[in-house]
């Protein structure tokens, strides 16, 4: 702002002086005419007739506005200035103040001075006093504005960062009870929606996201407690039994046999575990390919008639024409392996099994429905966690990492997975981004 003030204070006072020095020009020129007029005529009424033009002038104008016509270096022919040096060109002299204007001091003549013939000077200027008055009053004015801009900027500035740091304050505190163990605190919001507030919101999605982070992992705790309990309490009882009962080497090949049958299921769990953190973090990616659903249904499709039959499950199968997916081979015929495999072992006896493909406008969705009990909603989101199981006393085959599996997949291929109501039983959809 001091700048644009400086370059106002400059344009205005150069305006003020070219104004100056365009009227002083004016009548110089009015002068020279009134005396080149009677040179041409080979009069010597010249100086007489510039006289007379320098005297009407100032009459008719007002005390700003100074003469003089000077013969040498001593003799004033007319004008209200005293004799001066004579001097071609723009003059600033201080005025030596005639006593009409006695009492004012300060004066400063801006003007031209110009030789009309040789001997014979003239010079017209204007008093800059009401300039210099004004452009002082224009600087006074800036520097008020100036003044009060700056308290306007401090005033502002002084609220905009008391406001400011009690917003990091707020964060800083929130950031200092989270570490102390009051995981559920959160950074308040104003509701502005400026970038302070969409800052905290983005701090409290990612604690929202870290809590449900850390709550999996209680429970993935807890339920990785509960299922490794039972097979290695087991595996221990069999174990002491054979130490203390067994009489020969085939009591022991039984127990042991047993045992044997108790690590395969811990290390498949495992490696189920293993599976879905790998899937998770994309590493298997690499190997996508341009794949038809049709070829790898038919083959899971293959696989689960027998075991339909097997359970008493009536099997059926339509698949229509879809668009391609891009995607690993292994991985989805895991996919539609599980939802099977959930679908015979969750369903009694007699329960009929559909597995279809269709389009569903741009997207090849794979859906696999059964008439069996089906799942509240309340436990739709939750049986995709890891080892979740319904059953709470456990007491039935499997560690619940089926459909946990299944998500990992579906989220690898950017598949979304739904689960719905059939009327009865489940209807699970697996519907896959539209081909590029």
């Amino acid at each position: 702002m001091a700048v644009l003030i400086a370059l106002i204070y400059f344009i205005v006072s150069h305006a003020f002086e070219a104004n100056l020095l365009r009227d002083s020009d004016d009548d110089l020129a009015a002068i020279r005419r009134a005396y080149t007029a009677e040179v041409v005529k080979k009069t010597n009424r010249g100086v007489h007739e510039a006289k007379e033009m320098i005297d009407d002038r100032l009459l008719a104008t007002d005390t700003a506005d100074v003469f003089l016509l000077q013969r040498g270096t001593h003799t004033r022919i007319a004008g209200n200035l005293p004799v001066m040096t004579p001097k071609a060109g723009i003059l600033q002299i201080r005025d030596p103040l005639p006593t009409y204007r006695s009492g004012q001091n300060n004066h400063v003549i801006l003007g031209r001075g110009e030789f009309l013939a040789d001997g014979l000077y003239a010079f017209v200027g204007r008093d800059m006093y009401t300039a210099t008055m004004a452009e002082s009053d224009v600087l006074r004015a800036f520097g008020w504005v100036l003044f009060a801009s700056l308290l306007v900027a401090s005033a502002s500035g002084l609220i905009l960062s008391r406001s400011f740091l009690r917003r990091v304050d707020a964060m800083t505190s929130t950031c200092r009870s989270i570490m102390i163990g009051r995981f559920n605190d959160r950074i308040p919001l104003k509701g502005t929606r400026n970038e302070l507030d969409q800052l905290a919101a983005t701090i409290n999605d990612m604690l929202d996201r870290t809590g449900a982070l850390m709550e999996s992992l209680r429970q993935v705790s807890n339920d990785i407690a509960h299922d490794l309990r039972t097979p290695l309490t087991h595996l221990r009882y069999r174990l002491e039994k054979a130490r203390l009962a067994a009489k020969n080497s085939d009591d022991y090949a039984t127990v042991v046999d047993a045992a044997i049958a108790d690590s395969d299921r811990l290390l498949a769990m495992f490696a189920s575990l293993l599976r879905i953190a790998q899937l998770e973090s994309g590493a298997r990616k690499a190997g996508f390919e341009d794949l038809d659903l049709m070829p790898l249904l038919g083959q899971v499709s293959d696989l689960y008639k027998p075991v339909m039959d097997d359970a008493d499950h009536p099997f059926e199968v339509r698949l229509s024409p879809c668009a391609p997916v891009r995607g690993d081979p292994q991985l989805l015929l895991q996919l539609f392996a599980n939802l099977l495999d959930n679908a015979v072992h969750h369903t009694p006896n007699g329960a009929r099994v559909s597995l279809m493909a269709e389009m569903d406008g741009v997207q090849p969705s794979v859906i696999v429905v059964d008439e069996g009990p089906g799942i509240p909603v309340e436990d739709r989101q939750k049986v995709f966690r890891r080892f979740f199981r319904r059953e709470q006393s456990r007491t039935t085959p499997g560690s619940g990492l089926g459909l946990a599996l299944v998500l990992a997949i579906a989220d690898l291929h950017g598949a979304e997975i739904s689960l719905l109501d059939n009327n009865p039983g489940l209807r699970v959809v697996v519907k896959f981004p539209a081909a590029a």
